[in-house]
C-alpha cells in the first residue's frame, strides 16, 4: 500500500471520521515508514483523548469460575486450562461463601467468568438471584465475562447488580469454527450488543484477543468494525499466549509490532473511548516488548505494567496515575 494511501486514512482519522473495517485492515498491512506514521498520529490522537496521561492498573480483580473445572467447550487456545486458574464456585451458595470472604478481606470488585455453554454462553442466569444478595450485603463490584446474551438474560443481569460486560469478540467466522469450534456471525455480535445498551449497561467493554488465528493476525480489523457501531466504554486489547497442554502450545504468538498496529487503530477508530491492555498478554521479555510498543500506540489504559513500561511513560513525558485492584481496566467507574 502506498504512502499516499495511508496518509490519506490517517488525515481521515484526524479530521474526526470514523475510519471503516476496509481502511483498517489496509492499516494493518502496513509497513516501515507507513508503521511510524500510524503510531505518531495515534499517539497525538490518544494524548488529547486521555489529557497525556496513562493509567497502570497493579492487579486484576479475582477470578471466579462459576462452571468449577467444566466446560462445554475445548477451545484450542485453552482446553480449560484458565479455569484451573480461578476460584471455584459452582453453585449460587458457593459463589455467595467466595465473594463473603474476599470482601471481608478487602477486595473491591471480582470477575465473574467459567467455562461455556455449548452455544458460547456462560451461564450467568443461574447465579443472578444470589449475586443481587452479595451486592445488596457487600457493595462488590462485579464483572463478567458473559459471551453472547439475548435481551432477556441482558435485563437478568443488569437487575441483578452486574456493573461491567467483557465481551470476547471475533471477527473472523472461521477462527470461531476452528478455535472454539462453534460458529459465531457477526450478527450474534450485534444481537447481544443491542439487548445491553438496550437494558442500559453503563460499561460495555469488549476484548478482541489479537492473535487468536494460531498467532496470525485474522479478523482484528473486522472486530473493531464490529464494535465501533456499538456504544461501548472501553475496548480492551489482550493477546494470544501460546500455553502448554493446547492445540497452541507450540504456536508463536503475534509480534509486539503487531499487537501495536491493532492498538494504534482502535485509538485511530473510538477517537473519544479509552483503549486498554489487558492483563491476558505473554510474559517474560515479550511482554516487556508489547508494553513498550503498546504505550507508544497510544494505549490509554495498562494493566499488570512491567517495570519497563513504566519507565517508557515517564520518557516520553506521560503523566502517569496509578491504582490497585480500587479500578479495572475495563470500567470507567471508581471505588
Amino acid at each position: 500500500m502506498s504512502k499516499a494511501e495511508i496518509d490519506k486514512i490517517l488525515d481521515r482519522a484526524l479530521s474526526g471520521w470514523q475510519i471503516r473495517g476496509e481502511e483498517a485492515q489496509k492499516l494493518l498491512n502496513a509497513k516501515g515508514d507507513n508503521i511510524k506514521e500510524l503510531f505518531s498520529v495515534a499517539q497525538e490522537m490518544a494524548c488529547e483523548k486521555n489529557d497525556r496521561s496513562i493509567i497502570f492498573y497493579q492487579e486484576a480483580f479475582p477470578p471466579i469460575s462459576l462452571t468449577g473445572l467444566s466446560c462445554s467447550l475445548n477451545c484450542k487456545h485453552c482446553n480449560k486450562y484458565y479455569l484451573r486458574h480461578m476460584i471455584p464456585a459452582k453453585g449460587p451458595e458457593k459463589l455467595f461463601r467466595v465473594c463473603k470472604a474476599l470482601y471481608e478481606k478487602g477486595v473491591p470488585g471480582v470477575l465473574l467468568s467459567g467455562g461455556s455453554r455449548k452455544d458460547g454462553t456462560v451461564p450467568l442466569d443461574e447465579f443472578a438471584d444470589v449475586m443481587a444478595k452479595i451486592k445488596k450485603e457487600t457493595g462488590l463490584l462485579f464483572l463478567a465475562h458473559t459471551g453472547l446474551m439475548n435481551y432477556e438474560t441482558a435485563k437478568l443481569l443488569k437487575e441483578s447488580g452486574l456493573d461491567g460486560v467483557l465481551i470476547d469478540v471475533v471477527g473472523s467466522q472461521e477462527t470461531a469454527r476452528k478455535v472454539f469450534g462453534i460458529k459465531i456471525s457477526p450478527e450474534d455480535y450485534m444481537k447481544t450488543f443491542e439487548a445491553l445498551e438496550k437494558v442500559g449497561f453503563p460499561n460495555i467493554s469488549p476484548h478482541i484477543c489479537v492473535g487468536l488465528h494460531f498467532g496470525r493476525l485474522k479478523g482484528e480489523a473486522k472486530a473493531l468494525e464490529l464494535i465501533s457501531k456499538t456504544k461501548i466504554s472501553t475496548v480492551v486489547i489482550v493477546v494470544l499466549i501460546p500455553t502448554k497442554g493446547t492445540g497452541m502450545a507450540d504456536v508463536p504468538p503475534p509480534s509486539p509490532k503487531d499487537v501495536a498496529k491493532v492498538i494504534a487503530i482502535a485509538n485511530l477508530m473510538f477517537p473519544r473511548v479509552p483503549v486498554s491492555l489487558g492483563c491476558v498478554r505473554p510474559g517474560k521479555t515479550y511482554r516487556s516488548k508489547i508494553d513498550a510498543m503498546a504505550i507508544k500506540a497510544g494505549v490509554g489504559k495498562l494493566a499488570v505494567p512491567t517495570k519497563s513500561s513504566i519507565k517508557v511513560a515517564s520518557q516520553m513525558g506521560l503523566k502517569t496515575r496509578f491504582y490497585n485492584q480500587v479500578m479495572c481496566c475495563c470500567l470507567n467507574i471508581s471505588k
